[in-house]
């Protein structure tokens, strides 16, 4: 997907409830904004900030069943990514446990992402889809 379409999505906000991620276990980011879309061969997970702190996901739409799944990075789909004050940060290496609910309609999940240089992203999701074509509005703050 081109990060025109990722910017489309996220203009969106098709997804309610709440993402959180911490940077070396000091939070940096708790979603104002967040998508949860499927498209043709992936389910696509991202929460930010303003675009000042983005952490974006996927999951392929074959997995099986609701889970969980444990999907790792690199996948063979879409680029996992980091942004951090602005900057993109490169994955070394990352593990997605996700959970899907009401005919996948709804999304919990984990993530554990190296930066390397000993720095690691994690964090948790749980959104839900508005109803379609609804913006929803902001996700919620988590604690």
């Amino acid at each position: 997907m081109s990060q025109d379409k990722t910017s489309d999505l996220m203009n969106k906000r098709n997804a309610t409830g709440s993402f959180v991620a911490f940077l070396d276990d000091d939070k940096f980011l708790e979603s104002k904004l967040c998508v949860y879309a499927e498209t043709e061969t992936e389910f696509i997970i991202i929460g930010t900030d303003d675009f000042k702190h983005t952490v974006d996901l996927s999951v392929p739409n074959s997995l099986e069943a609701d889970g969980p799944h444990t999907v790792t990075f690199p996948t063979t789909g879409r680029h996992w990514r980091v942004m951090i004050n602005g900057f993109n940060e490169p994955i070394v290496e990352g593990e997605l446990i996700v959970t899907f609910a009401n005919f996948r309609k709804n999304v919990t999940g984990t993530f554990a992402l190296d930066l390397g240089k000993t720095r690691k992203v994690t964090g948790t999701f749980n959104l839900a889809l508005g109803t379609q074509g609804e913006v929803t509005g902001e996700c919620s703050l988590y604690e």
